[in-house]
């Protein structure tokens, strides 16, 4: 504990010098917490445990810089600059005024995605963090201010840069997870991780937590991918190539044709005299009469009297309803009523989705007014999706549509 404190104290060395006094932490409660002197709210690399009822510290005279205190227990942060710093700070709810860590999760179908730049925006500002493949698909920030919090997602699908995707979330000083993790769910096709195909002698992770390859052998460096425009340009060359390569050889049999025949013929093939009068088009051939069906063949033990089995169907019949209906991809069929419908997790809404994780508690809203059917999203944490597109307004249902709440599908028919 002593070389901690020492440690730390050593880290307010450069560009400060200690201050005359000294400033002594009172916490009220023993707990588990961090200290440390910064001029930003940046999670440092080394920080000071405080797990007794009080600390006390030698005072920096910095006053730029802001001490401290991250209650683990709660999650948040305690903040005051360093030069409004005497004698006794007395810490109480009040002073936490920042959350700690802040997790922003972002998937496909349940995946960690391997690549994504995610900004956050606090009432304070904008923070950025960047997503690779080592990270499972998660962003961490540090020091958020509670209150309303958007995220803005962008990221490449099948190559190309796709629409942002942007969801806000309500960050409580107060909640049930210390470090809370928010989930953004992509609809986009977009890699994730494990989402490759692995080389022999591999195991394929989902990249979970702590997720470790059993009984697996190392894998050879996979080779370099090459560009599209280098791909498409070695597939033109080998195209013109191969044209090349036919056309040099029809034009040289066309030119030796007596040399190709010899050397054919040295082989036994017998290639027809063109003057031949037998090997000319001896002209359109005749009508090929349709042979006579087969005859029916009647086993000693079958029954004559038996009707002939029914063909097999090319394809199964779609669902067939009697009213505007969502149908799931099990072939579960949920009518419409007039009026609106409550969707989501809670068994009281509408259409209760009671097993589905990443549906909300108030999902979604259906609303049939006559004949038009419309869905608006109800601020869910997963969205509502219509053929892909987010739904941010009142969207016009049409026979055929799919209709994702999170990661649940439908198909609406009418």
């Amino acid at each position: 504990m002593q070389l901690r404190k020492l440690l730390f104290i050593l880290t307010l060395l450069p560009g400060v010098s200690l201050a005359q006094g000294r400033i002594k932490l009172d916490f009220g409660e023993a707990g588990d917490r961090e200290v440390w002197v910064s001029d930003q709210s940046l999670l440092p690399a080394s920080t000071l445990k405080a797990p007794e009822a009080t600390l006390d510290l030698p005072l920096p005279v910095a006053e730029n810089n802001n001490l401290y205190v991250w209650d683990r227990k709660t999650g948040n942060v305690a903040m005051k600059s360093v030069g409004s710093l005497k004698g006794t700070w007395k810490l109480t709810a009040a002073d936490y005024v920042l959350a700690g860590k802040v997790v922003v999760r972002v998937e496909h179908e349940g995946d960690p995605v391997a690549v994504a730049f995610v900004k956050l925006k606090d009432a304070a500002g904008e923070k950025e963090s960047q997503i690779d493949a080592s990270k499972k698909g998660e962003a961490i920030f540090f020091g958020i201010k509670p209150g309303k919090v958007d995220v803005t997602v962008r990221y490449n699908s099948n190559g190309v840069d796709a629409e942002p995707a942007q969801q806000s979330f309500i960050l409580n000083s107060k909640r049930a997870e210390p470090d809370p993790t928010f989930i953004v769910s992509l609809a986009q096709d977009v890699e994730t991780v494990g989402s490759k195909e692995p080389d022999e002698g591999t195991v394929k992770t989902t990249g979970g937590e702590g997720s470790k390859p059993e009984d697996s052998k190392p894998a050879d460096k996979p080779a370099p991918k090459g560009s599209v425009f280098g791909s498409i340009i070695v597939y033109l060359l080998a195209l013109g190539a191969a044209g090349a390569a036919i056309y040099f050889g029809l034009r040289y049999m066309k030119d030796n044709q007596d040399k190709v025949k010899a050397q054919l013929q040295k082989v036994g093939v017998q290639v027809p005299d063109p003057q031949d009068p037998a090997q000319q088009d001896p002209g359109p051939a005749p009508i090929p009469i349709a042979p006579a069906p087969p005859q029916k063949i009647m086993l000693d033990d079958a029954d004559p009297n038996l009707p002939p089995a029914p063909s097999t169907p090319n394809s199964v019949p779609p669902v067939s309803v009697s009213q505007p209906s969502l149908v799931m991809e099990n072939g579960d069929v949920f009518p419409i009523p007039d009026g609106e419908t409550s969707v989501g997790r809670e068994a009281g809404n509408g259409l209760a989705l009671v097993t589905e994780s990443t549906v909300s508690r108030k999902h979604a809203t259906i609303q049939k007014n006559g004949v038009e059917i419309t869905v608006r999203d109800e601020g869910s944490s997963n969205g509502t999706f219509v053929n892909g597109v987010k739904v941010s307004t009142d969207v016009i249902l049409r026979p055929g549509d799919q209709v994702h709440f999170g990661q649940v599908i439908f198909r609406y028919e009418a």
